[in-house]
């Protein structure tokens, strides 16, 4: 198994971060796509998938946290958890219906478990970096509740 597989993926904390704070849906939607084209100019593979993952976990994450309103590290490692395991299945979809390839199931979970485990234990550190680079409106502060 390529050691590829353990390579966490820092843009989607960092973009779940930033749908946690009060950024703006337009304006962090605006960055998650700048933010996928840039992973796609920077990784070779197939322009758009990316581009569109990105911006769709943004939003996606951005609606689902409206509605739970919970935070701490325990919430925000399970949330980049899925938001991974999520980009990581529309990544593996979009690469079949490009390339017309396809990896074998047992592949593909194994490819997406590692990620979305590496993935959530880097998280912490991105949401800390975040909070250095783009503080959270005090606002967004009291309405939360963290476990």
């Amino acid at each position: 198994m390529p050691l590829s597989f353990f390579t966490p993926d820092l843009v989607i904390p960092f973009v779940l971060y930033i749908a946690i704070i009060d950024f703006g849906a337009a304006r962090g939607a605006a960055l998650a796509f700048v933010l996928g084209y840039i992973m796609d100019a920077s990784a070779g593979s197939p322009v758009g998938v990316h581009l569109f993952v990105v911006p769709a976990i943004y939003l996606l994450y951005r609606f689902i946290y409206q509605k739970l309103l919970l935070t701490g590290t325990l919430f925000r490692m399970v949330l980049t958890l899925a938001a991974a395991a999520t980009a990581g299945l529309m990544v593996v979809g979009m690469r079949a219906l490009f390339e017309r390839s396809l990896m074998s199931f047992t592949m593909i979970v194994s490819t997406l478990l590692l990620y979305s485990l590496s993935t959530a234990a880097f998280s912490p550190v991105i949401f800390w970096l975040g909070g250095k680079l783009v503080p959270e409106s005090p606002r967004r502060q009291e309405e939360k509740v963290i476990i």
